[in-house]
């Protein structure tokens, strides 16, 4: 089940099934440009928003004819809406939408229409005339509102105010009919702040549903010609993913998500080019929210208790309990034992005593995990009590820490463990954790400072080759002190090409009668000769792990 309501949920549970959107040009223009078709919002291309599939479309019936045959085919689509998209949907006289409309509606057997308009384009006889269609079958006004905020408003020459939008979606209530709010995130010079008031103005107007878009600038459009003259800030996957995560948590969770993030073809998109694909990027929002235990309306609504299941756990040799990973098909940990892996080949491998007998350690501990690494690498420091450790744990999987504290036996351990998983940092005797809920990705990238040691624990590395690419590991390079080392629980030989062609000298470790296997990487003063050629590639450092393990076998062919 997914952390928000999505539009294609919302349907069934109203129709049964989900209606697949077939959208429609009417070509009615719009009020905010010229006759000559200039002017206009400053994000809006020349075509308006007029949907790729019916692009070449030369009347409307061959629009729609079109629109389902696509849907029929890619979604095995039985149920449709008529979407009037493009353009101000109610831009025309009375007399001119009631011979649009109902023609359409008798080309096929509709349960819905969803009209596509601005609030300036509502006049009083349009509002009767969509509540009588209304009783007929279910009438959406999709409502472009983009912001709450004059000064953006102002800014893109959207041509009305937001009390206009606010004051439309009241209108369109007392004739009962629905109303979907469009909202674009990242204008320029919007915050956060911003972002958050205008969805919570949009909610306190009771909408029913809303699509959110990132910022697209396009070619050809006013803000192009803005962007290229003087470049402003526009939102990477991992920004937009982190504003619009916060965002869902804000909006009720029985208000429809249209969608989550935009598109636009790439010949005519100037920025932001992002590397993801849309569904990629949906899958990353899902799994985020899961891994950090959050969903839609969470900070507004009383939650149910989070679930007690915990994964399959089995006790290892060294007395230490680890999980069976469904995902994964594997153990967390060697079967030698999790405080063995994390002794010997982390705490001794990294010389983590010797450094902290010589001064303050940084240490950055990625693929957190049930926390035994940090925890043994706390035990040394706290008999080294003349200098500190700091340590900055990243995780992506929030839960696992709840779980694993409800699993592992040592008091100190469960103590780090809720310490994290509660308020992000645990403090004691000359130690410092800082817990970092992030996809490694994206969280060292937003690190400034450089480390003496780095854990890494990839678990299994063709399932999370995101995390041993040689992208990654050049980004790691950079965040470890020339002095400092790098210890991975892989003996990968993807892993080693990827080190190697970094700049790192490697020494693999092997322990006889054991199924741990690991990796030790320090920076190499001058060049490598050795010749390696087959590295995982990320080279956006977005891809997902499929992508890159594909990517990565394909190289072989």
């Amino acid at each position: 089940m997914l952390p928000y309501l999505s539009h294609k949920e919302a349907m069934k549970r109203r129709y049964g099934e989900a209606l697949y959107s077939i959208p429609v040009n009417l070509e009615f223009g719009c009020p905010n440009r010229e006759k000559d078709g200039t002017g206009g919002c400053s994000f809006c291309p020349e075509h308006g928003a007029r949907a790729a599939q019916i692009a070449d479309a030369k009347s409307v019936e061959e629009q729609i004819e079109k629109a389902i045959l696509f849907a029929k085919k890619r979604y095995k689509a039985t149920s449709f809406a008529l979407y009037i998209q493009a353009y101000t949907g109610t831009f025309a006289s009375l007399l001119k939408q009631k011979e649009a409309y109902e023609r359409l509606l008798s080309l096929y057997p509709f349960r819905a229409l969803h009209i596509g308009t601005r609030p300036d384009c509502l006049s009083e006889a349009t509002l009767e005339y969509l509540a009588e269609l209304n009783t007929r079958l279910d009438v959406v006004v999709e409502l472009g509102v983009q912001s709450l905020h004059d000064a953006s408003l102002k800014r893109i020459n959207r041509g009305h105010s937001a009390h206009a939008s606010l004051e439309a979606i009241e209108r369109l209530h007392v004739k009962g009919l629905k109303v979907y709010a469009h909202l674009i995130i990242g204008l320029p010079n919007e915050s956060f702040s911003m972002w958050e008031a205008s969805v919570k103005g949009l909610v306190e107007a009771g909408i029913d549903g809303i699509k959110l878009h990132h910022l697209h600038i396009i070619s050809g459009t006013q803000l192009a010609r803005e962007y290229e003259a003087e470049p402003f800030q526009v939102l990477s996957e991992y920004a937009y993913a982190e504003a619009l995560m916060a965002l869902l948590r804000i909006i009720p969770s029985h208000i429809p998500i249209i969608r989550l993030a935009t598109d636009t073809p790439k010949k005519e998109l100037i920025a932001p080019l992002w590397q993801m694909e849309k569904g990629e990027f949906g899958e990353y929002v899902v799994q985020t929210m899961r891994y950090r235990g959050i969903k839609q309306g969470d900070l507004l609504e009383a939650q149910p208790p989070l679930s007690d299941e915990i994964p399959q756990s089995i006790a290892l040799n060294d007395g230490s309990t680890t999980f069976y990973s469904a995902r994964y098909k594997d153990y967390y940990h060697p079967k030698a034992g999790a405080y063995t892996q994390a002794c010997t080949l982390f705490v001794e491998g990294s010389h983590l005593k010797e450094r902290l007998l010589q001064g303050d350690v940084a240490l950055l501990d990625i693929g957190f995990g049930m926390g035994y690494n940090t925890l043994e690498a706390i035990k040394i420091a706290q008999k080294c009590s003349a200098f500190s450790l700091h340590v900055k744990a990243m995780e992506h999987d929030k839960m696992l820490l709840q779980q694993s504290a409800k699993v592992v036996v040592d008091s100190l351990h469960v103590k780090m463990l809720e310490a994290l998983f509660t308020c992000k940092r645990y403090e004691e005797h000359g130690v410092k954790v800082e817990f970092l809920n992030k996809e490694a990705r994206y969280g060292v990238q937003e690190l400034e400072e450089q480390f003496d040691v780095i854990f890494l624990d990839p678990f299994v590395e063709h399932t999370n080759a995101s995390l041993v690419s040689l992208e990654f590991i050049k980004l790691l390079k950079t965040h470890l002190k020339p002095t400092g080392v790098l210890v991975a629980s892989t003996s990968f030989q993807a892993v080693h090409d990827a080190l190697i062609l970094a700049g790192f000298e490697v020494e693999m470790v092997h322990y006889v009668g054991s199924d741990m296997k690991g990796v030790i990487a320090r920076v190499l003063e001058g060049s490598n000769s050795l010749h390696v050629s087959h590295p995982y590639r990320d080279p956006y450092l977005v891809w997902s792990d499929k992508k890159i393990e594909r990517a990565h076998q394909t190289s072989y062919m």
